[in-house]
């Protein structure tokens, strides 16, 4: 019997410790449920955010209101006749939060009690947000109705909000880095209060004005009839980059980019020799094959040093380029479309070009210019492209330089050939028709870029390529007015630095930006790489040097203008030489993108046509100074062809919330095709770029 007691209880205590353990070891695993029946055994799992609902019942008025937790601003809910303000009057807290709401009468009326995950009658109650809770607060009796008054921040600076003296409870809302302090920014006021609001900047920084239920940059007056929010926008001073702008570092590229178009979709089909043609995406850096299979003889056709240029309907032509078989200077006759996303075949021209520009005409055909057949010589007739076929104008033959630099010009719509050497008018009507242009006060610009500004040209740089080392390239501009009773070129304000191999860009205001090329002498002598980039003011024909990237940008670099205002700049080397080859990309970001907030539009449609009246609703009416078209970037051995801008006019509605633009009245002055629109405001800075298509 003893043997067998002692037997029992031992195996009792066993037992008795088994079950301990388990348990301990379930709470190892599982840890605490946090409420009875709760089966969830994740260790450590996140758990969501739970959200807090008060609503309101009788027919009272009163506040119910909870302090800041963590990261979570305070609670401030208004509710009048028994109804809860739908905005603040939700929140969201982290998982277990203990949060105590606190319920005030206003204006005559009584709290009559909690109910939902309150009871009780009492002014506060606690809620353990272990899972989404909601809270009614009843008042009853009459009284005036309370509604709750924000204040939040917005933009890079610091000041301070403050509510007129003597009002109870006062406004004293401090704004730093652009956000709000989490106390003295809000409080509640009965129906018909008076609040008047007063911003002041910090030190240094500057107040930009209010938004929400406050507008302009004075006093904000508010009279309270519901809850009202107001944003008080501070900008900090501005940095260097306000002065000389900001190079990005260089990102990767897959292949070299000697070809650079911006497609309507806010993408960039870049390519070069080697390698298959890339579609970029700038929001995430990544690129996309989009082989060009039109080329049915890969060993004698490719798209390198081809012309390209946009169709009126917003696809890219690109024609001519390079024989594999037979080498440099050997053209090829095809001529391909890219339409956003693949290639497609187009009819051939009947010269191969090697080198050729390619200018949209006023009327949405495309004029093929110059380029070689072969090694010493050049196509002498010009090619018209039209619904998928090719016409030779054979009404006279030039000999003009490779890529030369081309425009439609303003007064009759024909072409105005700028050169690099010497410059010439095409009229492409019939056979087409040669005539003598004006000559450029610098005979070399080899190499140099040109634009067009509303009516004038703009030629930067170029020469420099002989006689080494007694010739350097050039530093000077010349400007012409096509518009003017008797266009004549004029020198205009000079760079600091030489170029040749060099890239113009247009920006949204009306500069120009130069980026890349060399100081030396040669035909592409990276020792004399220029790395600062310079902006040339129509205003003044002035430039102001810029930032200095950090790669060599000479023969076969591209530039582009990008919707958000920025410059991307890419390429260089490629097809031997011994030049390097860059696989990479950088961004220039003007002076203007640190200098305040952007205005802002929206489009109800984007097609604009010539002299009809075209509508942009924007908040920011009253302070643009400014409206802009830039036509889309088509670019490679140091020219954007067609590159040309439109400043237009415009005149802000009566309702002070919309602009309305007029179009240019003709296609001589702007031909059809894909354009970017840019808004500027009183600071010179733009609106992200929206892409429009202009047509008859």
């Amino acid at each position: 019997m003893v043997s067998t007691t002692i037997g029992e209880t031992m195996r009792h205590h066993l037992l008795r410790n088994t079950a301990i353990a388990a348990v301990l070891l379930s709470v190892l695993l599982y840890g605490c449920q946090d409420e009875p029946g709760s089966t969830d055994p994740s260790l450590g799992k996140a758990k969501p955010d739970r959200t807090l609902s008060v609503t309101g019942g009788g027919n009272g008025y009163g506040t119910v209101t909870a302090p800041a937790y963590g990261e979570v601003g305070d609670l401030s809910c208004s509710i009048s006749g028994g109804s809860a303000d739908p905005v603040y009057c939700v929140k969201t807290y982290g998982w277990k939060t203990q949060v105590t709401l606190t319920a005030t009468p206003q204006g005559g009326s009584t709290f009559t009690g909690w109910s939902g995950a309150c009871t009780g009658t009492a002014s506060t109650c606690r809620v353990a947000m272990s899972q989404s809770r909601s809270v009614r607060a009843s008042f009853g009796g009459a009284g005036t109705p309370s509604f709750a008054l924000n204040v939040s921040g917005g933009g890079d600076g610091n000041g301070t909000v403050n509510s007129q003296q003597q009002l109870a409870p006062a406004i004293a809302c401090a704004i730093t880095a652009g956000t709000a302090a989490s106390s003295g920014c809000g409080a509640s006021y009965l129906q018909g209060t008076s609040v008047t609001l007063i911003a002041t900047p910090s030190v240094g920084h500057t107040f930009e004005g209010w938004t929400g239920d406050c507008s302009g940059s004075g006093i904000c007056n508010v009279t309270i009839s519901a809850s009202r929010w107001v944003t008080a926008r501070f900008d900090a001073p501005p940095g260097v980059e306000a002065t000389i702008g900001r190079w990005d570092a260089p990102q990767s590229t897959p292949v070299i980019g000697v070809h650079l178009t911006h497609l309507p979709s806010g993408r960039f089909l870049l390519w070069g020799h080697a390698g298959e043609p890339q579609l970029f995406n700038p929001a995430g850096g990544t690129f996309t094959q989009v082989t060009d299979a039109t080329c049915t003889d890969p060993t004698a056709c490719e798209l390198f040093c081809s012309g390209h240029t946009f169709l009126a309907d917003g696809r890219l032509l690109a024609a001519g380029g390079h024989n594999e078989a037979l080498g440099d200077n050997n053209g090829i006759t095809q001529a391909s479309i890219f339409d956003g996303t693949s290639w497609r075949t187009t009819g051939s021209m009947t010269y191969p070009r090697w080198y050729p520009t390619l200018v949209t005409l006023a009327d949405g055909d495309v004029l093929a210019l110059s380029g070689t057949d072969a090694p010493g010589s050049v196509v002498v007739f010009p090619e018209r492209y039209h619904a998928g076929t090719w016409a030779v104008l054979n009404g006279g033959g030039r000999t003009l330089a490779l890529y030369p630099r081309a425009f439609v010009e303003p007064k009759n719509g024909i072409v105005f050939i700028a050169g690099e050497t010497t410059t010439h008018f095409f009229d492409p009507s019939g056979s087409g028709v040669w005539s003598t242009a004006p000559s450029r006060v610098v005979a070399d610009r080899s190499y140099g870029s040109a634009v067009m500004l509303d009516s004038k040209v703009l030629f930067i740089g170029g020469g420099g390529s002989s006689n080494c080392p007694n010739t350097l390239p050039e530093r000077t501009a010349e400007i012409i007015d096509l518009a003017a009773p008797s266009p004549t070129w004029a020198l205009t304000g000079s760079m600091a630095f030489p170029r040749r191999q060099t890239n113009a860009t247009i920006l949204p205001d009306g500069k120009v930006l130069v980026t890349g090329g060399t100081s030396q002498c040669g035909f592409s002598n990276e020792a004399g790489a220029v790395f600062a980039a310079e902006i040339w003011d129509p205003a003044t024909g002035a430039w102001s040097t810029m930032a200095a990237a950090s790669v060599v940008r000479v023969y076969h670099s591209t530039t582009a203008l990008l919707e958000d205002g920025r410059v991307l700049s890419t390429g260089s080397g490629d097809g031997g030489g011994g030049r390097t080859e860059q696989f990479n990309y950088e961004f220039f970001s003007p002076p203007y993108l640190f200098k305040g907030a952007r205005p802002t539009y929206s489009l109800g449609r984007t097609d604009m046509h010539y002299g009809v009246p075209f509508t942009v609703t924007t908040p920011d009416a009253l302070t643009i100074r400014k409206v802009t078209i830039t036509r889309l970037a088509s670019s490679t051995h140091a020219f954007d062809m067609g590159q040309r801008l439109n400043t237009l006019a415009f005149q802000p509605a009566v309702d002070g919330g919309s602009l309305v633009l007029t179009p240019p009245a003709a296609a001589r002055l702007a031909p059809p095709g894909p354009y970017m629109l840019f808004l500027l405001n009183d600071k010179g800075v733009p609106s992200v770029g929206q892409t429009i298509l202009l047509s008859p």
